[in-house]
């Protein structure tokens, strides 16, 4: 099988897995392994393995901000370079608009890059090579970009989602409450949460897990406190790729709009995205978006108008489409 370069640096690692499924779509068509150039910071190394299309992850020599790393950085551009030529691949794609990251796949062995096109980028790639027609170009909002460029280089617009893993359904035994965030703007509240969880104890569920972000020890601990009777699996101390086991075992999801959320969509979990500051990315069946009002302005204390009510309608209406009604902790198979 051929390989592929493709190079995403990602805009936080939620973003960068909600958008894998076009990856994959890629690797496929072109019947190819991918190898990803991306940020450590997108932790890809440790979910993408999952993927058959995936054969390795590298992460990038990152360059340094300030007027005194100009030589870091020259030396940084120039290892990036020797990272990619160890393989010899014929095709390399550049699925972001930063100049310095083309101009990496440019310089390398590659022999055909491509790359969206955005702004001075359109003055290094062929016509046939990039998704912006010219410097003036109008974007693509954000979350269907990478889409349009696939389907571009593809020659084919009919593409379905497909998740990275589906773990075997009979043996899901937990409800994932995911209260990570990146900050405070995608952080519903924690009393909110409480309020969730009580109400599907009450609906029979017994087993839950609690992904939390390092500095969530003390929201973790209110948790553990209300629910000392309850079996409960706690994450803050735990790194992604201890997580992943036990999240691969959830039911469902409920959480907010952060990677672990988009994580869990691509290892097939139907997952409730509470939003806030940002428009729902719908690109999976698999999201229930939870949204503020119409009528609502977005910004930094959004989030904070969806009520716990909300949330438990939401669910709700869930289960009667699903069947409904609850039986040891577990729903019927129809779940």
């Amino acid at each position: 099988m051929n390989r592929i370069l493709i190079i995403d640096p990602g805009k936080g690692w939620g973003h960068f897995v909600s958008k894998f499924y076009c990856y994959q779509i890629l690797a496929a068509e072109l019947n190819s392994k991918i190898i990803f150039f991306t940020k450590k910071s997108t932790q890809a190394e440790h979910y993408l393995k999952l993927s058959p299309y995936c054969e390795e992850v590298i992460y990038l020599d990152e360059p340094k901000k300030g007027i005194n790393k100009t030589l870091q950085n020259i030396i940084s551009f120039k290892n990036n370079i020797k990272k990619i030529n160890k393989f010899s691949f014929k095709k390399c794609f550049v699925f972001h608009p930063s100049l310095r990251y083309l101009l990496i796949a440019k310089f390398s062995k590659s022999k055909e890059v491509w790359g969206l096109g955005l702004k001075f980028q359109n003055f290094f790639l062929k016509k046939n090579r990039k998704l912006y027609s010219s410097f003036f170009s109008n974007t693509i909002r954000n979350d269907n970009e990478t889409l349009e460029f696939v389907k571009k280089i593809t020659l084919n617009s009919n593409f379905k989602f497909k998740p990275l893993y589906s773990y075997n359904k009979k043996l899901r035994d937990t409800v994932g409450i995911i209260i990570a965030a990146s900050g405070f703007e995608k952080r519903w509240s924690i009393q909110n949460y409480i309020e969730i969880i009580n109400f599907l104890k009450k609906k029979n569920y017994r087993k839950f897990l609690i992904i939390s972000g390092t500095d969530q020890y003390e929201d973790e601990e209110m948790i553990r406190k209300k629910f000392n009777d309850t079996e409960i699996i706690f994450t803050s101390g735990k790194k992604i790729k201890d997580i992943i086991p036990y999240l691969m075992k959830c039911k469902f999801c409920i959480g907010n709009d952060t990677g672990f959320a988009h994580l869990s969509t691509n290892l097939d979990i139907q997952t409730f995205m509470i939003y806030g500051d940002c428009p729902p990315q719908l690109y999976s069946d698999l999201i229930y978006p939870i949204d503020i009002e119409n009528n609502l302005v977005r910004s930094s204390n959004s989030i904070h108008s969806i009520t716990a009510d909300k949330v438990k309608k939401e669910l709700t209406n869930f289960f009667n489409r699903r069947g409904g009604r609850v039986v040891e902790g577990a729903r019927l198979e129809s779940v």
